[in-house]
C-alpha cells in the first residue's frame, strides 16, 4: 500500500514511478476509505498546536500536510520516505508547510533524532519493511520521541482472524507476496520489547486494518 522501504527493490521502483498518482488511485480504489483511515489514525494521534510531528514514510506527504494544519505556524511536521520521487513530490506539493520539511531517509537506519518529536505517525508502511528490520525502525522511533511522546500505527492487521483473514491473505497473495511473513510479525511484544507502553488497538473494517496507539512512557 503506501510508500516505504520494501525488501525487493521493484517494490521500490513502483513508488518512485507511481508517485504523482499515488493518493488519487487508492483513493478511486477503495471509494475514499484510503483517506478515511488515515484521517481516524490522525485523529487518534491527537496532534496539537506547537507539536512536532515525524510522518514516517510519509509517501506523497497528504498525511503530513494534514498534520502541519493541526499543529500550526509554532509546530513542526518532518516527512521521511526512501523513494526519492515521493519526496520530491511532497517538496513539491506542500514544501510550503511551516516548519516543516521532507527527507530522503532509509527509516531502517539511523535518523538522527533523539527526544525530539512528540509525536510519529506512519500507514501503511509497517508491513512493507523487510522482517529482520521492523524492530529497528521501532528502536529508532522510540529513541525520537520525547518522554511523554506516542506513536500512531495504522496498517494491516498482522493478527487477523476469521473471514477477515482469508480476505487479507488473498490480496497479499495477489499483490504482497513478499510481505506474507507480516502475518508471523506481533507487532505488540516488539513494541513491548524496544520499550513502548499502554498500547491499544483498533481494528477497522472487520478487522482487516488496524490502528495501534503506542506511549513512550506509562503515564
Amino acid at each position: 500500500m503506501r510508500s516505504a522501504l520494501c525488501q525487493v527493490k521493484h517494490r521500490i521502483d513502483f513508488f518512485e514511478k507511481f508517485a504523482p498518482y499515488y493518493d488519487i488511485f487508492f483513493d478511486l480504489l477503495t471509494i475514499k476509505r484510503y483517506a478515511g483511515f488515515q484521517k481516524k489514525a490522525v485523529k487518534i494521534l491527537t496532534p496539537e498546536k506547537g507539536e512536532k510531528l515525524l510522518d514516517l514514510c510519509s509517501g506523497t506527504g497528504r498525511v503530513a500536510s494534514w498534520m502541519a494544519q493541526a499543529v500550526g505556524s509554532d509546530g513542526e511536521v518532518v516527512g521521511m520516505d526512501i523513494s526519492k520521487n515521493m519526496v520530491e513530490w511532497s517538496r513539491k506539493r506542500y514544501g510550503g508547510i511551516n516548519k516543516g520539511e521532507f527527507l530522503f531517509q532509509d527509516v531502517t537506519k539511523p535518523w538522527g533524532y533523539q527526544d525530539y518529536f512528540d509525536g510519529i505517525f506512519t500507514s501503511f508502511a509497517i508491513h512493507e519493511l523487510p522482517e529482520k528490520k521492523r524492530l529497528a525502525v521501532f528502536e529508532h522511533s522510540y529513541l525520537a520521541l520525547k518522554e511523554k511522546g506516542r506513536m500512531v500505527i495504522a496498517d494491516f492487521n498482522p493478527k487477523v482472524s476469521g473471514n477477515s483473514n482469508t480476505i487479507s491473505l488473498v490480496f497479499f497473495k495477489l499483490f504482497e507476496r513478499e510481505n506474507l511473513n507480516f502475518f508471523s510479525f506481533d507487532q505488540n511484544e516488539v513494541l513491548k520489547k524496544v520499550g513502548f507502553k499502554r498500547i491499544k488497538a483498533f481494528p477497522v473494517l472487520g478487522g482487516i486494518f488496524q490502528i495501534t496507539l503506542a506511549h513512550r512512557s506509562a503515564d
